[in-house]
This record gives structure tokens, C-alpha cells and sequence, in this order.
């Protein structure tokens, strides 16, 4: 499963280096990404919100090999279409093909796992989001085309779908639809609030390192390599934070680590706005993905302890429908406020999504002090 969710953090993360050549081959601007990762988000979104009844109609190993030929196919028509409506289709697909593969795994490791694993899945993200920047900053240096990136990443799911189909039956229906609602025990608010966190948090975590790249080369002057190699860095930070999670487990307090994480991205991503050198913003932003690496697999481990079995997999599914909405329209949104001024306005619109972050996740930790522990 680790596999799995390494091949769902490569595309996305691959496309913010690729874009600018991206754009030029399709003769788009560079403040179009926002709609590719409108898109994204918008497929993402519809996916997850029906991804507890389809995991519970066909259970969740049939729903994760379908899902994979969709991620494959859709990424073999990026890699050679060269219309725009064609590519915004299959950026489409793609992210329904994604929002099967995440909540179906998510649900599957916070009800049947711990913090280690969660931990360890989520790595895997932060793994496969380095790799993507890092392997087409290797192939644009190297004179190749992105094409090849995305038809790589096409074969590559391609496997990933034979992987699931071999292992269908180890994995069964997570969930019970009579436990769908919580808003009888007064839990709706919690639902709520949860959403709007994984919201935000997808605004700063896909907002950095989607625009970060044309922040730091068209806005401030860097040079591409070093630039590819610091979004990747940046993902890699995140990935650090994880691993570190898989190594303590159980043994870290989440609503601890989740409030320092949340103000020690709002330190960096405020040094990124403001950074004197360009130097120090490149540290800034690699340090903001490490900082925010946990807050992800820690809320979604928490979903269960607040849910329990029962519910979680309609809770994930709502969350991470949350979190891509928060990816259509906060990533897409900034796309939208660089083509009104200039890729400036990058820095200061992520440090107020990352303080809007900070607020929802005390709110959440405040309403849910009090709440049992669900059994899972």
C-alpha cells in the first residue's frame, strides 16, 4: 500500500517543475496551472465524496485496481496529447483515479493499523511527491521531453493495478452504513471542522510546492535546477516528518505535535515572504514541509479514534474531498490572483491560508477534548 500512495504523490508534484514547459508546448500561461489543478482537485473531490459507499458495495480491493487503470490511462493521455481540453480531461480523470486510491487506503490503515503505519503510508506520499520534481528536473536537463515523466508514471500505475488485483482479497469492506451519521451523538461539528481542516491544509501543502517552483524562478531570479532541487527537497521535507512519525508511533501526543507543526508552518512560510536573500527563502520553503509534513496522517489517525470503525470511511472520504476542494480553490485560486498581478502574491496568500490552518486545528482539538475515544 506504501507503493501505492508513492505513485499518487508523483503527478501532481511532477507537474508544478513541468508546467512552465508544459505551457509552452500548449501555448498556455503560466497562471493556468491553476486550472490544471482545478481540475485535479475537482475529479479528486467527486471520487472520495463516494468512495465509502463504493468501498462498501465492492469492497476495497476491486475499487483499487479500476482505480489504477483510470491513474494509468489518464497519464498515458498527458503524455502525448497536445490539445488543451484533452489534457484538462485526463488531469480530471486523474484525480478521480486518486480520490479512490486515498480515502480507500486511508480507512483500510486507520482502522486496521496504528500511527506507524499511517505514518509510513503517508511517507510514501511525501516519497513520491520528491521523486516527481526531482525526475522531470533530471529529464528537462537532461534535453528530454515531460512527456516522458508522465508516460513513465502511466507505466508505472499500469503495474500498480496488476499489484491490486493480485492482492483484491486481503482487503474487505471497511464500514457499516447504519454508523454513517454521527450527527446523533453530536458529532456533526467535529465532521465539520475536520473538513475544513484537511481544506487548509491542502491549500498550503499543494499551494507551496505546486507554485513554489514559478515563485522562486520567474519571481525571484533562481535557476531552474536549483530550483526543481528545492521543490523536491520540499516534499522531501515532508517526507522526513512522516518517516519520523512511522519510527515514534504511538509514543507522540498528535494534538501536541499538531499545533507545533501548524505555527512552525506559519513561521516559514512568513520568512518565505519576506526572506532578505533568496537563499533564505529556499531554506524557508523546504522548512515549511517539514513542518507540516504530520499534520495530514495525524488528523486522518485521529478521524478514527474520534469516528470509530463504523464511520471512518465516510469521515475520510469527506475529508479528503475537503482537502481537494481546498486544492481546486485555494491552489487554483492563487493561479487565478497571479494572473490579476504577479507570482509576488504567491508567499503572502500561502502565510494566510497556513494561519487560517493554525485557527481550524486548535478549534478541532478544542471541540474534540472532550470526546470518548471511539473503538476501532
Amino acid at each position: 500500500m506504501t507503493t501505492s500512495f508513492v505513485l499518487l504523490g508523483m503527478p501532481m508534484a511532477a507537474m508544478g517543475v513541468a508546467w512552465p514547459s508544459v505551457a509552452d508546448d500548449l501555448g498556455r500561461t503560466l497562471g493556468e496551472l491553476g486550472l490544471v489543478t482545478f481540475a485535479y482537485g475537482i475529479g479528486y473531490t467527486i471520487s472520495t465524496l463516494a468512495s465509502g459507499d463504493l468501498t462498501q458495495r465492492f469492497s476495497t480491493g476491486p475499487v483499487l485496481v479500476a482505480a489504477a487503470l483510470a491513474a494509468s490511462g489518464s497519464l498515458a493521455v498527458l503524455s502525448v496529447t497536445s490539445g488543451w481540453t484533452a489534457f484538462l480531461a485526463a488531469t480530471f480523470l486523474l484525480g478521480v483515479a486518486g480520490g479512490l486510491i486515498d480515502p480507500g487506503v486511508n480507512a483500510f490503515v486507520a482502522v486496521h493499523r496504528g500511527a506507524r503505519s499511517m505514518g509510513i503510508i503517508h511517507a510514501g506520499f511525501g516519497i513520491g511527491s520528491a521523486l516527481g520534481p526531482l525526475f522531470v528536473t533530471a529529464l528537462l536537463a537532461a534535453g528530454a521531453s515531460w512527456r516522458v515523466a508522465f508516460g513513465t508514471l502511466a507505466a508505472a500505475d499500469l503495474l500498480l493495478a496488476v499489484a491490486f488485483l493480485a492482492t483484491a482479497g486481503a482487503s474487505g469492506r471497511v464500514g457499516n452504513r447504519r454508523e454513517r451519521r454521527p450527527t446523533a451523538d453530536g458529532k456533526g461539528l467535529i465532521v465539520a471542522l475536520s473538513v475544513i481542516v484537511f481544506f487548509l491544509y491542502a491549500g498550503v501543502a499543494v499551494g507551496t510546492g505546486a507554485w513554489g517552483f514559478t515563485l522562486l524562478t520567474e519571481g525571484r531570479g533562481i535557476g531552474t535546477a536549483v530550483v526543481g532541487i528545492t521543490i523536491a527537497a520540499y516534499w522531501g521535507g515532508m517526507t522526513l516528518s512522516r518517516v519520523a512519525l512511522g519510527v515514534l508511533g504511538d509514543r507522540v501526543d498528535p494534538d501536541r505535535i499538531l499545533t507545533v507543526s501548524a505555527v512552525a508552518t506559519v513561521l516559514s512560510l512568513l520568512v518565505l515572504w519576506l526572506a532578505p536573500t533568496p537563499w533564505i527563502g529556499l531554506i524557508a520553503l523546504v522548512g515549511s514541509g517539514v513542518a507540516h509534513g504530520a499534520i495530514f496522517p495525524l488528523e486522518m489517525l485521529l478521524t478514527a479514534r474520534r469516528f470509530g470503525a463504523g464511520y471512518t470511511p465516510w469521515a475520510v472520504g469527506y475529508e479528503i474531498a475537503g482537502a481537494n476542494v481546498g486544492v481546486a480553490l485555494l491552489s487554483g485560486g492563487i493561479g487565478l490572483l497571479v494572473g490579476l498581478w504577479d507570482v509576488a502574491i504567491v508567499a503572502p496568500s500561502l502565510l494566510i491560508i497556513a494561519v487560517l490552518l493554525l485557527a481550524a486545528i486548535e478549534a478541532l482539538r478544542i471541540r474534540s477534548a472532550d470526546l470518548p475515544v471511539a473503538r476501532v
